[in-house]
């Protein structure tokens, strides 16, 4: 509706300026003023009311017309296609009678000039010519407006259509790659999980063969426990080929979202980043985030709220992850990362807040350090974990780049 409410008040300053700066307007102004009245008074109730404002537009013609005047003024000339136009426009079906309306209005207000000058030969062809004029202005504004609309409603049905197809694009796109993700997820669950259990197995029963406490014995059963986690996360990862969630992968790229999630828990940890967290190479950049996580809940699982820093280097040669704790005064009888003592730096656990099975794991007595020197050790890498000299705890990791198994 701002449309014919805009145009109205411009309808206004050309009548208001017409009316001052013609001659025989201002001598004279109450006919121009009346039929100006008419134009901007059906401008706006166009907005509401496309028809009839149209019609009432159209009385300035023979308003003006009894005011005296030659014809209508040059508002009125513009409000009588405008008004017809915005009908047709609006109003498609059962819009006719507004260049009807005009019509008629001009046929009345050339008839009236008409018997003023007397029913002459000249008299008649200029009122044949006037009704024509005025007829093929106000019926092709119209008839403008129609085809406007028309055309509008197109673009939008267009429009429309083409988010349709987008959304079947989209929805095929969708289906293929789920179709495509299913598949994956069945090749490594049959094939590479599979594999790698019956691998498990084999490793257990030559393991069985050895006497306990051999370093053999202790080597296999290492393997063991890798080729098991190995296992639960080839699992991990069908399950989120299977049904894709939204929750983010483990990277470094992430180390501070896991600082941020710590500190929420009641930590206080300073984090110092070097480098490039995502030029590591996708394999170590799991695995370092992985040991980052072990690291830090071990910590708050076993020395308690206590002062924490967190260095993450990337470079060229490699990434390292060192957390260091200062001395915790929680849970004394338990010897663990934090309290400085040998025996438990080996018992240390690892909370974790990756997969259910580290969690039951932690639960059975977990192996949290050695878990930790084992991703180490896949890359020909090194973890030390020791106390500090003021009795705290600190785990130092080492991925080599380049050297390295990948």
């Amino acid at each position: 509706m701002i449309v014919p409410w805009a145009t109205a008040a411009l309808l206004a300053v050309i009548g208001v300026v017409e009316i001052v700066l013609d001659s025989g307007f201002a001598a004279a102004p109450a006919a121009p003023a009346a039929a100006l009245a008419a134009v901007v008074g059906g401008a706006v109730l166009a907005g509401w009311f496309p028809v009839a404002g149209s019609a009432v537009v159209a009385l300035a013609f023979p308003i003006a017309i009894v005011g005296g005047l030659n014809g209508p003024t040059g508002a009125a000339v513009f409000g009588f296609f405008l008004a017809p136009g915005w009908a047709g426009y609006r109003k498609l079906s059962g819009s006719w009678p507004a260049p009807l309306a005009a019509q008629l209005m001009a046929s009345l207000g050339t008839w009236i000039a008409g018997r003023a000058a007397g029913s002459t030969v000249a008299g008649l062809g200029a009122m044949a010519w006037e009704n024509l004029f005025f007829g093929v202005l106000c019926w092709g504004a119209w008839g403008v407006g129609l085809l406007a609309r028309r055309l509008r409603d197109r673009a939008d049905l267009m429009a429309r259509l083409a988010q349709a197809v987008e959304a079947e694009r989209e929805a095929r796109e969708a289906a293929v790659v789920a179709e495509e993700r299913q598949r994956i997820a069945r090749d490594m669950h049959d094939a590479v999980a599979h594999s790698i259990s019956v691998m498990v197995l084999q490793l257990g029963a030559v393991r069985a063969t050895l006497p306990t406490g051999t370093p053999q014995a202790e080597m296999l059963l290492g393997v063991e426990r890798l080729g098991r986690e190995s296992v639960q996360e080839l699992r991990a990862l069908v399950g989120v080929l299977r049904e894709p969630v939204s929750a983010p992968q483990p990277s470094l790229a992430r180390a501070q979202d896991l600082v941020d999630d710590v500190r929420a828990a009641g930590l206080p940890v300073d984090l110092t980043i070097d480098g490039d967290l995502t030029a590591a190479p996708r394999a170590v950049d799991i695995n370092a985030y992985r040991v980052l996580q072990e690291a830090l809940t071990n910590v708050l699982k076993h020395a308690g709220p206590v002062a924490t820093t967190v260095k993450v280097a990337v470079t060229a040669t490699g990434t390292t992850i060192t957390v260091e704790n200062a001395r915790g005064a929680a849970n004394t009888d338990h010897a663990g990362p934090g309290r400085g003592a040998a025996g438990g730096r080996e018992r240390g656990e690892a909370v974790g807040q990756g997969s259910a099975g580290t969690r039951e794991r932690i639960a059975a007595g977990g192996h949290g350090l050695a878990g930790m020197r084992e991703r180490v050790a896949v890359f020909g890498g090194s973890l030390s974990a020791a106390a500090t000299e003021d009795g705290g705890f600190g785990v130092h990791a080492v991925f080599p780049t380049r050297g390295g198994r990948q």
